[in-house]
């Protein structure tokens, strides 16, 4: 027979099934066959038979091994069986009397490769669809998680994305129903459900277990810890395959998802991987809900310490200003009736009474002090120093802080070396306050300095390295330009470890008490410097003595103070 006839017929089929139709319709009538198997590439599976006489004719519910004997091997000495490979797609059999298979061998592979070629097509189609689905998919989980990315990040209402996480698995996932549950302070509760017959009560003993594990469990797939009666709430809503995984997030567990099916349902790895990362989600965006809580809270704790804090400054302000007022004005006027006393305004006073009015009026100079030194203590940190920014000779300056301390030197027997005063130049400053400051440094040095002399040096600063000095712009170098007031003493320096601690409040390194004072004329100097755009600092050597260093821009409204202020 011509088997040309048949191969057409596979040509035009559209599977492989369709194909063995065809292959079978048309040669069973013409040929003695008994029977037609097409075996998978396996060896084991029949995808495909036809048995003579037989209505039957699709695949068998029976392996290769089981239909050997007799549909696939002869079973009498007129029978033969022709096996033909079609390469990757199986092996045909045909077994039928001899002269059956009387056609030419070119015939037969004929038919093999139009079968061959009909289950490669049909192997292909399946495989793009495979992957049409497995992108279908993606795209479906990639939308789901952006979605839900954008809404972690969008709401701090935990509650809309766990309803969000619970929609999308149920519809990635083919799940009937699926609940998610948050876990604090060792409490469960019901977060989101979607699909349920019943409402569930607030407490899941298998999300639960799920927390409890901090891994993925599974019921109902054989094999499992738990089987779905171990869960009577899951039971009853007809699970029959259950998936439930923790809500993850840098170690800590914030609750659990759980998925149910009302049927059985082979869980892969990729249902675990999905959940897992949709659980992901749900996390985020309970770990954001309770980090903005903590916010919350302790932006109020802040808020509440800040009012506080500014209802205590008030109170200090306020004190200060009544104890100004009501120290100064007394003490002036002791100061006051002391001088009266001394110039003998109200009589002769006797030396011995002179030497006592003497010490008194030098305690009061020095409470008077003290009382002035707190006050700008607590106008410098509460922002109120007012500054009179103004054009003034460096010389007038100097000269004043010296008038001040020069009669000290003098009975001390110290020598005072200035530089050429007519050569210093003019700064934009509070002449005041540099005055305040230059009277501070010039006392210390007398006070700390036995024998010696005591040098004023005046110079430009060097280009600083800790971002104070003003950067010269464009056109205008001189301008920006900082100078640098040096004051070196010939006392005991100051070590190391102490230069610091000289420029706290009320601070005083060992021996520095003995000579007297508040330990607030550097801290005060310090802030006043930095407030009119400069710094304080300090060199020393022990043994050798010590230099303070006042630097000051030329131009206050250069610096970055003078900027940030205005002036």
């Amino acid at each position: 027979m011509d088997l040309l006839d048949a191969v057409v017929q596979i040509h035009e089929s559209e599977d492989p099934s369709a194909a063995f139709r065809a292959l079978t319709e048309a040669l069973a009538p013409r040929l003695p066959l008994r029977s037609a198997v097409w075996i998978g590439p396996d060896g084991d599976e029949v995808w495909h038979a036809w048995l003579a006489g037989a209505e039957r004719r699709s695949a068998l519910a029976r392996t290769a091994r089981a239909v050997v004997a007799p549909e696939i091997r002869p079973c009498s000495p007129g029978e033969e069986a022709l096996f033909l490979p079609l390469r990757g797609n199986g092996t045909l059999v045909l077994v039928g009397e001899s002269r059956a298979f009387g056609e030419d061998a070119g015939a037969w592979e004929r038919v093999a490769a139009a079968l061959d070629r009909v289950a490669e097509r049909e192997r292909r189609l399946r495989h793009a669809e495979e992957e049409r689905d497995t992108l279908r998919l993606r795209a479906e989980e990639s939308e789901a998680l952006h979605v839900l990315g954008l809404a972690a990040n969008r709401t701090l209402d935990p509650d809309e994305v766990l309803t969000l996480v619970a929609r999308f698995t149920r519809t990635l996932l083919g799940a009937h129903y699926v609940t998610v549950h948050t876990s604090s302070d060792g409490h469960i509760r019901t977060a989101a459900a979607v699909g349920l017959r019943v409402p569930h009560p607030e407490e899941d003993p298998f999300a639960s277990r799920v927390v409890e594990a901090g891994k993925p469990l599974s019921v109902g797939t054989g094999g499992d810890a738990f089987q779905v009666d171990d869960f009577p709430l899951h039971a009853t809503e007809g699970m029959c395959v259950g998936l439930g995984v923790p809500l993850s997030l840098f170690g800590e567990t914030f609750g659990a998802l759980v998925i149910g099916y009302r049927r059985l349902y082979p869980l892969a790895a990729r249902d675990t991987r999905l959940a897992l990362t949709l659980a992901g989600h749900a996390a985020v965006a309970i770990s954001n809900a309770r980090l903005h809580q903590q916010i919350a809270d302790r932006s109020r704790e802040l808020e509440r310490a800040y009012e506080e804090l500014r209802w205590s400054s008030q109170a200090k302000e306020r004190f200060f200003a009544s104890m100004s007022h009501e120290l100064r004005t007394p003490l002036n006027a002791i100061l006051g009736y002391h001088s009266l006393l001394l110039d003998g305004v109200v009589g002769e006073v006797p030396p011995a009474q002179r030497s006592m009015l003497d010490r008194a009026h030098r305690a009061t100079q020095n409470l008077l002090a003290l009382v002035n030194d707190v006050l700008d203590l607590s106008k410098i940190e509460a922002g109120k120093m007012e500054l009179m920014i103004r054009p003034v000779p460096l010389r007038e300056i100097v000269e004043d802080a010296l008038s001040t301390t020069q009669l000290q030197a003098e009975q001390k027997g110290l020598r005072i070396v200035l530089p050429p005063l007519d050569s210093l130049p003019s700064l934009s400053t509070d002449a005041d306050r540099v005055r305040q400051i230059l009277v501070n440094l010039f006392s210390n040095a007398v006070k700390f300095t036995d024998r010696g002399e005591i040098t004023v040096a005046v110079g430009d600063a060097p280009a600083a390295e800790d971002g104070w000095h003003p950067e010269p712009e464009e056109g205008a170098e001189e301008a920006a330009r900082a100078l640098e007031i040096r004051v070196t003493d010939t006392g005991p320096g100051i070590a190391a470890e102490n230069r610091e601690r000289i420029f706290h409040e009320f601070e005083q390194v060992s021996g520095a008490t003995a000579r007297g004072g508040t330990g607030l004329g550097l801290p005060i100097s310090r802030k006043l410097a930095r407030l009119l755009g400069g710094d304080l600092l300090v060199e020393s050597t022990l043994g050798e003595g010590s230099t303070f260093i006042l630097r000051l821009p030329v131009d206050y409204a250069l610096s970055a103070e003078g900027e940030r202020t205005g002036l």
